[in-house]
């Protein structure tokens, strides 16, 4: 099955559960965003909207400090790229479960010495569902990846880069592996093949392992046609105990989001990873922490 926002391209066959329905507070929070000559209107428009989710959670529950947490941004001729990252990752008290949009206005503007100004001015209700439990500090999930950039040599698979992760999990835990696009996220552990892997407390493990690579299970990299370069994340959840069931193999951030939120703090631990996506004769992206 071929999806334009799929990042990874695995033997596979999805099926899909019920919806998870977001429950919490719901709050609403405007956001006014530049849009500026380097980036595009969809672009301003997600930043907005990512930067309302996180202010939502962070009144309605706080924002706990993590020194691990992965911020980036790419930067290319058609703009600046945020997506949702930093509120996957945002390391708090709760996450943002659902965001309808109230209202929108482009408001230009005079500002001394620069002329006309553009603003492209939102609100949202958002939702935000609190964590259930404390982290336990003591449960840590390394995850790496050889290399930074996975190259597409054309629309046949094999021809591809493959993804192969390392991770280590500090206890005894079931994986699930994510690849996350924009607001797609796709399982790639478990899959129609794959159930959960279970990892031993401190075991390095590689997702995935050799013996499903030799069966031909591979992670191919791909990109869309016309688009040459894109930067995507690999979020691997290390969870103890059996965890609530994923609503599906394919689903938005939000649905991503209230799977977290329904596992208890201290019974999981992530690990986030971005990589770039570039076709083998498009010219390097730079990628800059944000």
């Amino acid at each position: 099955m071929r999806r334009r926002t799929q990042a990874l391209i695995a033997v596979c066959g999805f099926a899909f559960a019920g919806r998870l329905r977001a429950q919490g507070e719901t709050i609403v929070v405007e956001q006014r965003v530049l849009l500026h000559d380097r980036a595009t209107p969809a672009a301003v428009k997600r930043r907005a909207l990512e930067e309302a989710m996180a202010e939502a959670v962070r009144r309605v529950a706080g924002v706990r400090v993590q020194s691990s947490a992965v911020s980036t941004t790419t930067e290319d001729r058609t703009g600046v790229r945020g997506e949702y990252r930093s509120v996957v990752q945002l390391d708090a008290a709760g996450r943002a479960t659902d965001a309808r949009l109230v209202g929108e206005a482009w408001e230009s503007t005079q500002a001394p010495g620069l002329g006309a100004q553009v603003y492209y001015r939102a609100s949202w209700a958002i939702t935000v569902e609190r964590e259930t439990g404390t982290p336990d500090p003591a449960f840590t999930l390394d995850v790496s990846l050889p290399t930074e950039v996975y190259l597409v040599r054309g629309h046949d698979p094999p021809r591809n880069d493959e993804l192969v992760a390392v991770v280590k999990s500090s206890a005894s835990a079931r994986i699930y592996a994510f690849s996350i696009v924009g607001d797609s996220v796709h399982a790639l552990v478990p899959n129609a093949f794959v159930p959960p892997v279970e990892a031993t407390a401190g075991a390095r493990l590689e997702l995935p392992d050799a013996t499903w690579r030799a069966r031909g299970l591979h992670w191919r990299v791909t990109l869309p046609d016309g688009e040459d370069a894109r930067e995507e994340l690999l979020a691997v959840v290390a969870v103890r105990g059996a965890g609530p069931p994923l609503p599906s193999a394919a689903m938005t951030v939000m649905e991503f989001q209230r799977w977290l939120v329904r596992i208890p703090a201290g019974d999981r631990a992530t690990g986030f990873v971005p990589y770039d996506v570039r076709r083998a004769s498009a010219r390097a992206v730079p990628r800059m922490l944000r």
